[in-house]
C-alpha cells in the first residue's frame, strides 16, 4: 500500500512538470523562433524484488527540431532573400522608364524629331528654329534625369548596404553573447538555443552562412570564413570599396615587351603633321610638328631636348604638356610620358629626356572618373591635308576604371555567395556580371555618346550618302569638307551638352541630313556610329525601346526565379514547423490526457488513505 502511494505520488508530481510545459507550449506559440517543448516520461528503475513498480519520473523539456531541415532553410532562406532584393531594385529602376502618351524620354524623343522635320520644312521660322532648341535642351534633361535616377538607386544600395553590414555585426556579436551564455551552463538553455536559431535565420537573410555544431561544439561561417567559433572567438565582417582610376596607355610592345610609342609606330611623321588628343567628345588640343610650344605668359617650354620646337622626337611630351595645361581637359585627366615611378614624397614621375608613350589617367578613382580618348593624326603637306588616321588605347595595357565593393574579414575577402549583401554589393562592383546598374547605365551613355557623334560631325558622300560620327569623319580622306555641326558634345550622359547657338547655323543641307539620321536603323551604339564592327545596329527610337525591354525582361526573369526560390524554402520551412512548431489543438490533447492522469494518481493516494484511515479507525 505504501509503494502504491509513492507511485501515485511520483505520478502526480510528473504530471505538475507536464502542465507547466503544456502552459509554456501555449503562451510562446506565437514567439518567434519558439520550438515546441515535450516532456520525457519514464519509469522509475525497479532497484529490489518488490512486484509493483516504483512509479514515473519527468526529465527536463527538451525542444523538437531537426538540424537538417534547419541548416536546408538558412540556405534556402538566404537564396529567396537574394532574388527579392535584386527585384526591388531591378523593379525601382523600371518605375523609372514609365512612359505615358505625352511624357517620358521617348515622347520627347518623338518631339525632338518631330522638332528637325519643322525646321527642315521651314529653315527660316524662327518659331520652328526655337522649338528645336527647346527640344535638343529638353531631350537631354530627360536622358539625364534618367541616369540621375538610376545613380539615387545606386547610392540608396550603398547607404542600405552600409547598414547592412552593421546588422551582420550585430547579430555576429548576439550570437557570440549567447554562446557565452550557454557555456555557463551545464547543460543547454532551451530559451537561449531558440534565440540563437533566430538569429541565425536573422543573419542568413543577409549573408550565406553555414552553422557546424559537431560534438556540442560551434562554429558560424559566413561566406566560407569563420565568424563564431565557440563563445570566444568572433570576428566582424569589413565593408571594403576598392576605386581602380582608368589609365589610357598608347602603347605596343617591341618583341622584347617593352613598350614603345604606338602614335609613331602607326603613323611616320613629318613637319606641318598634326597630332590631336581628344576627350569625350568635347575638347581636344592639338601640336603640330614645327611649332613652337610656349607657356601661358608666353615663354618658350623646354621639351626636355633643350628646345620647344615639336618634332617627331618629343611630341609625345608636348602633347603631354598641353594636356595637362588645357583648363578643361585638366580638370579630368592628367597625362604621362611613358608609365610612371612614385619617389619617396608620393609624387609621380615620369620620363623627361626622351619620348616613350602617351600615357592619361583620370584624376578621379573609380566609376566617377571614366573618360573616352584618343588620338587623331593629320597627315599635312602645308595646309593640304593628305591623310587622316585614328590611334586608339592599347587594350591590354590601359586599366579600366572599376569599383570593387566586398566583404571582408581580417583583409582577406569573403566569397559571398547569396543573400541580400550579395545582391547589393555585385551591383556595386562595375566589373560584375550581374550587374544590372551599371548594365543600364551604360546603356543610356551609349544612347549619349551616339546623340553626341551623328549629330556633331558629317560628310555628303552621294545623293543621300553619309560619312558620319567622329571617328568616320577623323579618318575621312575624300576631297568634301567635313561639316561640323557642334549640336550635341560628350561621350556620355553627364557629360552631354546640347550646343544651342549652334543651331543658328544649320542651313537645308545640314537638316536633310539630321532629318535623314532620324530614320538610319543601322546606327552602331558602340560609341562609334558608323563602323559597322557589330551586329547590334538599330535606331534612335528602337535602341531606347530595347533598353526598356530588357528592363523589364530581367525584372520578369528575377521575379520567376524569385518565385520558384520561394515555393522551396516555404515548402521546407513548412515541414519544418510541422514538426517544431506549437499546436494548440495537439497540446490540449495533451492536456487533458495528463489531467486524466493526475485525477487517476489522486483516486489511488485517496483510496490509500481511507484504507489507512480503516485500519487506523479499526
Amino acid at each position: 500500500m505504501l509503494n502504491s502511494l509513492h507511485v501515485a505520488q511520483s505520478g502526480i508530481k510528473a504530471m505538475n512538470l507536464a502542465f507547466d510545459n503544456v502552459s509554456n507550449n501555449l503562451a510562446n506559440e506565437n514567439t518567434p523562433g519558439y520550438k515546441k517543448r515535450v516532456v520525457q516520461l519514464s519509469e522509475l528503475e525497479i532497484l529490489d524484488s518488490r512486484f509493483t513498480g516504483r512509479g514515473v519520473v519527468a526529465d527536463e523539456a527538451y525542444r523538437i527540431t531537426s538540424e537538417y531541415m534547419y541548416d536546408n532553410i538558412l540556405r534556402e532562406n538566404t537564396k529567396s532573400n537574394y532574388y527579392n532584393e535584386t527585384s526591388r531594385m531591378i523593379g525601382n529602376i523600371e518605375a523609372m522608364f514609365v512612359e505615358t502618351e505625352k511624357s517620358g524620354f521617348a515622347s520627347d524623343l518623338d518631339r525632338y524629331f518631330q522638332a528637325i522635320e519643322n525646321l527642315r520644312a521651314n529653315p527660316n521660322s524662327e518659331i520652328y528654329r526655337t522649338t528645336y532648341k527647346t527640344q535638343g535642351t529638353v531631350l537631354v534633361d530627360s536622358l539625364q534625369n534618367l541616369y540621375s535616377n538610376i545613380e539615387k538607386e545606386e547610392q540608396l544600395a550603398q547607404i542600405s548596404l552600409e547598414e547592412n553590414v552593421l546588422k551582420v555585426n550585430n547579430l555576429i556579436n548576439e550570437i557570440g553573447e549567447i554562446n557565452e551564455q550557454l557555456g555557463r551552463h551545464v547543460e543547454a538553455s532551451n530559451d537561449l538555443l531558440d534565440k540563437r536559431d533566430y538569429l541565425e535565420k536573422e543573419l542568413s537573410k543577409y549573408v550565406d552562412i553555414e552553422v557546424d555544431r559537431t560534438n556540442n561544439e560551434y562554429m558560424l561561417k559566413v561566406g566560407g570564413e569563420i565568424a563564431v567559433r565557440y563563445n570566444t572567438n568572433i570576428r566582424e565582417i569589413n565593408l571594403v570599396e576598392e576605386y581602380v582610376p582608368q589609365v589610357d596607355r598608347f602603347a605596343t610592345t617591341d618583341v622584347n615587351g617593352t613598350p614603345i610609342d604606338s602614335i609613331s609606330d602607326q603613323v611616320s611623321l613629318d613637319l606641318d603633321d598634326e597630332i590631336t588628343y581628344k576627350l569625350n567628345n568635347a575638347h581636344e588640343v592639338t601640336v603640330k610638328i614645327g611649332e613652337s610650344i610656349v607657356d601661358a605668359l608666353g615663354n618658350p617650354v623646354d621639351l626636355g631636348n633643350g628646345t620647344n620646337v615639336v618634332d617627331s622626337s618629343n611630341y609625345i611630351r608636348a602633347l603631354k604638356h598641353k594636356i595637362n595645361n588645357d583648363p578643361d581637359i585638366s580638370q579630368k585627366v592628367i597625362a604621362y610620358n611613358g608609365n610612371y615611378a612614385t619617389d619617396k614624397d608620393g609624387n609621380k614621375v615620369d620620363a623627361t629626356v626622351v619620348d616613350k608613350f602617351l600615357v592619361v589617367e583620370a584624376r578621379y578613382d573609380g566609376e566617377d572618373g571614366q573618360f573616352e580618348g584618343r588620338v587623331s593624326v593629320t597627315k599635312m603637306t602645308g595646309a593640304t591635308v593628305d591623310d587622316r588616321q585614328t590611334v586608339f588605347k592599347d587594350e591590354y595595357q590601359s586599366e579600366e576604371a572599376s569599383d570593387k565593393v566586398y566583404l571582408a574579414v581580417y583583409d582577406k575577402e569573403i566569397n559571398i555567395k547569396s543573400g541580400v549583401i550579395k545582391a547589393q554589393t555585385e551591383n556595386l562592383t562595375t566589373n560584375s556580371p550581374n550587374n544590372k546598374i551599371i548594365d543600364y547605365k551604360e546603356k543610356l551613355d551609349n544612347l549619349a555618346r551616339a546623340l553626341s557623334d551623328i549629330y556633331d560631325k558629317f560628310v555628303k558622300e552621294g545623293e543621300d550618302e553619309y560619312i558620319y560620327g567622329h571617328v568616320a569623319t577623323d579618318e575621312y580622306n575624300g576631297t568634301n569638307n567635313i561639316k561640323n555641326l557642334n549640336l550635341f558634345s560628350g561621350s556620355d550622359v553627364k557629360s552631354l551638352v546640347f550646343n544651342e547657338e549652334a543651331v543658328n547655323d544649320l542651313n537645308q543641307a545640314d537638316l536633310d541630313y539630321m532629318a535623314k539620321m532620324q530614320w538610319k536603323k543601322d546606327i552602331e551604339f558602340d560609341g562609334f556610329a558608323q563602323d559597322g564592327s557589330t551586329l547590334n545596329k538599330t535606331s534612335f527610337s528602337e535602341f531606347y525601346q530595347e533598353i526598356r525591354v530588357n528592363i523589364s525582361s530581367d525584372k520578369e526573369n528575377n521575379d520567376f526565379l524569385l518565385e520558384v526560390q520561394e515555393t522551396v524554402f516555404q515548402s521546407i520551412q513548412y515541414n519544418y514547423e510541422q514538426l517544431t512548431k506549437v499546436d494548440s489543438d495537439e497540446e490540449m490533447i495533451d492536456l487533458m490526457k495528463f489531467q486524466a492522469a493526475y485525477t487517476a494518481n489522486a483516486k489511488v493516494i485517496t483510496a490509500a488513505d481511507e484504507m489507512l484511515q480503516t485500519l487506523l479507525n479499526m
